[in-house]
């Protein structure tokens, strides 16, 4: 690993990461890329030279182990460390995520309320004006002037381009990614293969007015070049994909399966730098009690390990009709008994659940979301989870309520035989 210094600066140019997402209380950083130290920060940037990872230094800085990330979509994520028990007992990882948008986190303080958080971001405009002045009079050359020429065409301009045509690819934004895309630190490249939703729950601020529609085989297939051509030089080194949107289990095992291979074939996941090709997908209760045994065979033959994250909400009669969710009582424990019996058959496949959590919710809820996660299964199988989402939006409840909130999680954890963590909405 060569390193070059120039001036005050030192820079890394082809920085060889860990080659896969490990849980571990430590900042670990996966894939390749360019590292760029100066005596404020510490800048980590993709093959394309985009901002990925930045590290604030310094006593403002509020801690040296937390770090911020830059998504594909455009959005300012903070690491932080909180306590490292607490956050990987509410949340299943070392580090807990703060979002730069409204959200339904219960943990965690406002990180982009910080001056020093703010002043991180906004380096990134002069390190990039020292990097042209540089390109202009002493850098190196081979591949440090190769790797500071792309970081300096990747301005702010240019990446607000890149997220908008991201969306544009896709045919708009992913409002909610599944819970279990966590597994790969949310790193997943946005495939959509239907849209809309057949339910349209009033509760649910995701909703898409628009019906339920698979898309095209053509259309998956023109998404999937769009997407090798924006991603470029980093498409080596993702390994995920997210089928979306909202029930993308819904749209059949012709179109997964189609989806899945030629995404596998077209973006290299087989020989990606992060080992261990991931599919991630949503279903829903009536998608998942309606799908035969072929459909979960053909996903499990796939090349990939699969998540399929299952919305269920409460087993409870009268909260699903407070919150407008079209399912019985019965079906949902029904479609818990059916996740069971797919994690315990299919190999490559987990299913995991999502359930609801919050003060306004009818008294009959929680009693009865306790009855089914501590009767089933019989023992804590290797396979499946179950998340708890809170429905307040970010910065909508006094710290008393949160604390209320997050109690009863551990009461209903503590009850739970399967694995329980909060569920924390991110999009991209």
């Amino acid at each position: 690993m060569e390193i070059h210094r120039v001036r005050d600066l030192r820079i890394t140019p082809e920085v060889q990461g860990a080659g896969e997402y490990r849980k571990v209380s430590y900042p670990i950083r996966v894939g390749r890329f360019t590292e760029i130290e100066t005596p404020r920060a510490v800048y980590r940037f993709n093959r394309n030279g985009e901002i990925r990872h930045l590290r604030g230094k310094g006593a403002q800085w509020p801690h040296p182990a937390e770090w911020l990330k830059r998504t594909a979509g455009g959005d300012w994520v903070y690491y932080s460390s909180g306590e490292y028990r607490e956050v990987l007992d509410l949340f299943g990882e070392y580090y807990l995520p703060c979002l730069s948008y409204p959200s339904n986190a219960v943990a965690g303080g406002d990180a982009f309320g910080q001056e020093a958080v703010q002043a991180a971001i906004r380096s990134l405009s002069d390190l990039q004006e020292t990097l042209r002045n540089l390109l202009a009079e002493e850098a190196p050359a081979g591949p440090v002037r190769e790797a500071l020429a792309r970081i300096v065409r990747m301005d702010e301009a240019s990446l607000e381009r890149r997220a908008r045509r991201l969306h544009a690819i896709l045919g708009g934004p992913i409002t909610v990614l599944p819970p279990d895309t966590r597994h790969a630190d949310y790193d997943v490249i946005p495939l959509v293969v239907a849209d809309g939703c057949a339910f349209h729950c009033s509760f649910c601020c995701f909703q898409s007015a628009r019906p339920f529609r698979p898309r095209a085989p053509e259309d998956v297939a023109d998404q999937i070049q769009a997407l090798r051509r924006l991603y470029g030089r980093e498409i080596g080194e993702l390994n995920a994909v997210f089928l979306g949107n909202h029930d993308g289990l819904r749209a059949g095992a012709d179109r997964i399966e189609f989806a899945a291979l030629e995404a596998h074939r077209e973006l290299g996941l087989g020989s990606a730098y992060r080992k261990g090709a991931r599919l991630f997908l949503f279903g829903s209760a009536d998608t998942l009690l309606g799908s035969g045994e072929e459909l979960f065979r053909r996903i499990d033959r796939l090349p990939f390990e699969t998540c399929i994250n299952v919305g269920l909400e409460s087993p409870d009669p009268e909260t699903l009709a407070f919150l407008g969710k079209p399912l019985t009582g019965r079906g949902v424990w029904d479609a818990f008994d059916r996740m069971l019996e797919v994690n315990a058959g299919y190999e490559r496949i987990e299913v995991t659940a999502n359930f609801v959590l919050g003060d306004r919710l009818p008294d009959t809820h929680l009693p009865a979301l306790v009855e089914l996660l501590s009767g089933r299964p019989d023992r804590t199988p290797p396979k499946g989870a179950v998340y708890l989402s809170p429905l307040w939006a970010s910065g909508s409840a006094d710290p008393g309520d949160r604390k209320r909130l997050i109690q009863t999680f551990r009461d209903v954890k503590f009850r739970s035989r399967l694995p329980a963590y909060l569920y924390l909405i991110q999009r991209l």
